[in-house]
């Protein structure tokens, strides 16, 4: 499990995630209130090392939730949450110089890590014009949960994607399979012929960019001879061996490597995780160290939760409360929730009427500070963004 910056929204999220910790019930009051904003999680901390961390918090003007019966030395480790903000983990950072013992070192060296994330997140890195890159989806197939057979023939594709770019999409993700539950495999042919020619005649019209939605390596391969900047895969490199020399033959490409239970052909049997973010977690962490040990580094990754992609509602809704734990992993962040059917599930609606529900989302996104959104309606949810972006920067008046 991951050390990281999680952000407590309310009072009763506050209560459950120190419960959770094993803190008592009267601390659990005491400390609430303190844990509303970002924290830091750690986890395993050795008892030695917790009582530590504690005692310097509260010299700094912090404090740290941990297990009961750390103090006595009944446990030998807890769950830890630090309370206080990005100066106070500054200002830990420089009284836990002297530890040498108990993994405290460790713990120290990841100190800015987590405070280099707050402020990220926090709009102070990014700069307070930050608004996420919008990916419009151009689907090039009969059928699409969405917009299956609307933008099948060469000229529909084109043209939309070129709407698409003057309604203020960045990316066009140009795909030629359904990856819809339970959608049937094409073939690579047939993959070929319908993604290729969109994308050349498209790059022959604009230097936008360009992603592929395909898992196979020779689609890709020929898809950025053709003119695409980025891979867009659902697989994460695991349907194709091939797919890691086409990114070592394209350095300047880059490659979105997203989390799926199963195969969209099974993905939405019965999904079980022990804990969805921590298990996300550790999925994309293999697969970062996999693709850094084979020299494609961190700025040309990115990551995409895969909403809808082997996760039931709470999975679904789990991730998109806690999009921002995901930038402790150093890559640009991708949603795609456009349409998915988790929206159905909350207020029922067919896949067009669900926009509320995507820019909903988009919502979040924003607020988490997520570099990309993919979605299908780019016009709405560049309005979105604008109008968000245009309360953001408003100033303070006291």
């Amino acid at each position: 499990m991951k050390n990281r910056i999680i952000t407590i929204s309310n009072i009763h999220d506050a209560r459950e995630i120190l419960k959770q910790i094993g803190v008592s019930s009267q601390g659990v009051e005491v400390m609430a209130p303190k844990a509303l904003g970002p924290c830091l999680l750690l986890y395993n901390v050795e008892t030695g090392a917790a009582n530590i961390m504690k005692q310097e918090a509260l010299i700094i003007g912090a404090d740290v939730a941990m297990s009961k019966g750390i103090v006595e030395g009944k446990k030998k480790e807890t769950n830890l949450l630090f309370m206080g903000g990005a100066n106070k983990l500054l200002a830990l950072h420089t009284r836990m110089r002297h530890y040498t013992s108990m993994g405290l070192p460790e713990i120290r060296e990841q100190l800015l890590t987590f405070r280099k994330q707050l402020l990220y997140c926090s709009l102070e890195d990014k700069g307070r014009d930050f608004v996420p890159e919008i990916m419009g989806i151009l689907n090039v197939t009969p059928d699409s949960f969405s917009d299956g057979n609307e933008h099948f023939d060469l000229s529909q594709a084109v043209k939309r994607g070129l709407e698409m770019i003057k309604e203020g999409a960045s990316i066009i993700d140009i795909g030629g399979e359904s990856t819809r539950p339970g959608s049937p495999r094409v073939s690579l042919q047939a993959e070929l012929q319908r993604v290729i020619p969109v994308i050349k005649a498209i790059r022959q019209e604009t230097q936008i960019s360009i992603s592929v939605d395909t898992y196979k390596a020779e689609v890709a391969r020929q898809a950025l001879s053709a003119g695409a900047n980025i891979v867009n895969d659902i697989t994460a490199l695991q349907g194709d061996s091939g797919m890691i020399k086409v990114l070592q033959d394209f350095p300047q490409s880059k490659i979105c490597i997203m989390h799926m239970q199963g195969s969209p052909e099974t993905m939405q049997k019965d999904p079980t995780y022990s804990n969805v973010i921590n298990d996300l977690m550790s999925f994309f962490e293999e697969r970062i160290s996999y693709l850094l040990a084979q020299g494609i580094f961190l700025d040309r990754i990115i990551i995409d939760p895969g909403i809808g992609f082997g996760k039931e509602l709470e999975h679904n809704l789990a991730i998109l409360k806690r999009l921002d734990e995901f930038h402790i992993l150093g890559c640009k962040l991708l949603l795609g929730a456009s349409r998915k059917s988790f929206i159905n599930m909350i207020t029922p609606a067919l896949p067009k009427e669900r926009e509320g529900g995507t820019m909903a989302s988009s919502a979040i996104a924003y607020n988490k500070k997520i570099d990309i959104i993919r979605v299908h309606n780019v016009k709405d949810n560049a309005q979105l963004l604008k109008v968000l972006s245009a309360i953001e920067k408003r100033p303070f008046e006291i």
